[in-house]
């Protein structure tokens, strides 16, 4: 795997909680980021293998389709490199002898990704400092 600069700014942060509570501090964040639709990404993902962005696009969909259904089964998916989907909900609380109803219990039912620590974990890094963009004040 070939090596990727990060860009970062660092800024100045009051610390509102733990042992630097009440302190300013240096805080760095993540700069430089763009979003790829999913259009693109597949076009680049094309550009790889003899399908085309179309055929790559049915696929994923697809397969996001496929994992959806199984979770909704109550089936843990393991999704290759980047981890396993399961089903995941929200459940009030309720007394001994009281009767548990799900439809009133259970709520915010999701498909939960958890991640491989491998595969989202950045290795090769390097960092640049960019300079900090400043707000433009409306005249």
């Amino acid at each position: 795997m070939s090596s990727k600069t990060l860009q970062y700014v660092v800024f100045q942060k009051k610390i509102t909680f733990g042992k630097h509570r009440g302190k300013t501090m240096q805080i760095a964040q993540p700069t430089g980021r763009y979003q790829v639709d999913f259009e693109r990404f597949c076009s680049l993902v094309a550009r790889n293998t003899t399908l085309n962005y179309m055929e790559v696009q049915s696929v994923l969909n697809l397969a996001a389709d496929t994992a959806r259904d199984l979770v909704s089964e109550g089936a843990i998916v393991d999704y290759g490199r980047l981890g396993h989907l399961m089903a995941t909900f929200k459940c009030r609380a309720v007394e001994e002898g009281e009767k548990f109803n799900p439809t009133v219990h259970i709520e915010e039912v999701k498909v939960h990704l958890r991640p491989s620590k491998r595969y989202f974990t950045l290795e090769d890094i390097h960092f640049r400092k960019a300079p900090r963009k400043t707000k433009k004040s409306k005249a």
